[in-house]
């Protein structure tokens, strides 16, 4: 699809939903978003500073350099049915990686929500961490593992090819230049269930759509390949409006149908950009015109199938 095309598949998205800067802003004084449909979220994230050593947050600021609870989410949340959480590791410092594991066991359960965890591991042990990685799998809120790309690492593929013992998802928040590597990754483990966070990240900010759907095509034929509706909103210029968007979801339909896609809200993280409220009444609207079939798939059956929760 050309730049003219894309546009137009823009504009035609939103005449469709009949959608515009004006009534996303009215989303935004909305008090709740009613839906029948539950919403399970997959990524989310909470930090206590005291608990845990945040080195990629010291300096940060605001938002981000304050505590984040549960609490905080379930009012950040209230008025849509999230029904499930899934938790994903936040980059404390990595010795401190059963800590976090241990710490979100204690939050999970039925009452909290927060049915599974992605957590970290140090995939490049390879086979030498196989007994680390049993020690963690006793943890049961355990159900994935995020750890960045390291193409060509013998001792990566080993640890990624441990994973399919305890049926964990491989999670990698990657870019679109990152694609083709993921894609060898993916053909060499073809029982191995991989999940593309936040969309691969596309450059939104500089309308780089091409180079992004052109690296992310070839999933189409991996059925082993889910993809995070998440992180949209933080990789535009922060001047945005739906059809700007529509696009890079109407994309993932294409590619992955709606058998592959689950929703995530990247809380807190999405505070550098919008309100949570915003993100999922955007969401919402970006889903709007899909069956109900495809709407409890994408909100919360695919993520309760992935995860096992």
């Amino acid at each position: 699809m050309n730049k003219r095309a894309f546009i137009r598949k823009g504009m035609l998205a939103s005449a469709t939903l009949g959608v515009g800067p004006s009534s996303l802003f009215s989303f935004e004084g909305a008090r709740s978003f009613s839906s029948p449909i539950p919403l399970v979220d997959t990524h989310l994230h909470l930090w206590d500073l005291s608990e845990m050593d945040y080195p990629w947050l010291k300096g940060k600021g605001l938002p981000l350099e304050r505590n984040y609870s549960l609490a905080d989410y379930r009012k950040a949340t209230k008025g849509f049915p999230v029904s499930k959480m899934v938790f994903v590791e936040c980059g404390r410092s990595p010795d401190q990686y059963l800590k976090e594991v241990d710490w979100v066991q204690q939050l999970s359960g039925k009452t909290s929500g927060i049915a599974g965890m992605v957590a970290y591991f140090p995939l490049e042990k390879g086979e030498a961490g196989q007994g680390a990685m049993e020690e963690m799998a006793q943890r049961s809120v355990v159900r994935g593992i995020r750890r960045s790309l390291m193409h060509g690492n013998i001792g990566f593929y080993q640890g990624v090819g441990l994973m399919k013992t305890f049926d964990w998802v491989c999670e990698l928040n990657v870019g679109p230049g990152q694609l083709p590597q993921v894609l060898a990754l993916v053909k060499k483990f073809p029982q191995q269930v991989f999940m593309l966070n936040h969309m691969a990240n596309p450059d939104i900010r500089n309308q780089d759509w091409n180079t992004w759907e052109k690296a992310l095509r070839p999933f189409a034929s991996q059925d082993q390949v889910y993809c995070k509706v998440s992180g949209i909103l933080t990789r535009t210029s922060g001047v945005w409006e739906l059809p700007d968007i529509q696009p890079y979801f109407d994309t993932l339909l294409e590619i992955f149908g709606p058998e592959r896609i689950v929703y995530g809200g990247d809380w807190p993280v999405v505070l550098q950009a919008e309100t949570l409220h915003r993100w999922m009444t955007t969401f919402y609207s970006l889903a709007q015109a899909l069956s109900e079939e495809e709407k409890n798939k994408i909100f919360h059956s695919n993520a309760e199938l992935v995860y096992r929760i």
